[in-house]
């Protein structure tokens, strides 16, 4: 009966099929996107587990099918790097933010932020609003 029930609200996804895998609050910044697309590539029928990958690399967990949201007639192209692995959520939202991931970095340098000793120059990440807010430059 629960089973039936189930199969029901939960759609079947086969390997090839992509989904949409919630980020939960915590784990991105303020800037970054709600969802990760993340394409099916092995499931386990015996536990109803399925192995998820996205443009970072391949999870380590595996996935229950209440997790994540089916994309329905989805044509989309992603670049997957199959021989990396990726530890959780958290790494792959760090690794693919454009913000520095959770959280929002910030200097307060007095200077030019020209050398290591700036959080934003050795973070790679440039300088924005919330760094130099009484210092003008």
């Amino acid at each position: 009966m629960m089973r039936t029930r189930s199969k029901k609200y939960l759609p079947d996804v086969n390997i090839g099929d992509f989904v949409l895998l919630p980020i939960p609050d915590v784990d991105k910044g303020l800037t970054e996107s709600p969802n990760l697309i993340c394409p099916v590539i092995h499931n386990d029928c015996t536990h109803i587990l399925y192995e998820l990958a996205c443009e970072v690399g391949v999870f380590t967990e595996m996935f229950a099918g209440n997790s994540f949201d089916l994309v329905k007639d989805a044509n989309l192209e992603l670049n997957i790097r199959s021989d990396i692995s990726v530890k959780g959520i958290r790494q792959a939202v760090n690794e693919l933010s454009i913000g520095g991931g959770q959280g929002m970095v910030k200097c307060n340098c007095t200077g030019q932020c020209m050398t290591n000793r700036c959080t934003c120059k050795k973070s790679n990440l440039l300088c924005n609003s919330r760094c130099h807010g009484s210092n003008t430059r």
